[in-house]
């Protein structure tokens, strides 16, 4: 169904390469960013802070915390639900 309404209305949501999601385990507000974003059907990437290897472009000092594609931080927490209700 997704197909045939990009086919139809073109791009109407970020794509996966627009956004990165960075989050820790066992973190509420974490959790509750990243179910409206797949219940909203918003494509992302994620990365688990806690992973050798994985930290964002810049320093942060909460999670969750949204990346533009240029690496730009473009929000924290759940002022994420937000920013993506007022781009969609």
């Amino acid at each position: 169904m997704n197909f045939i309404k990009k086919l139809l209305f073109g791009k109407t949501k970020p794509q996966s390469a627009d956004f990165i999601l960075y989050y820790r385990k066992l973190c509420h507000d974490c959790d509750k960013v990243k179910s409206f974003m797949e219940s909203n059907k918003v494509s992302f990437n994620y990365v688990d802070c806690e992973q050798k290897n994985s930290s964002p472009p810049i320093p942060i000092i909460a999670t969750p915390a949204l990346f533009n594609k240029e690496n730009e931080l473009v929000a924290y927490g759940t002022d994420i639900i937000q920013y993506l209700k007022n781009i969609q």
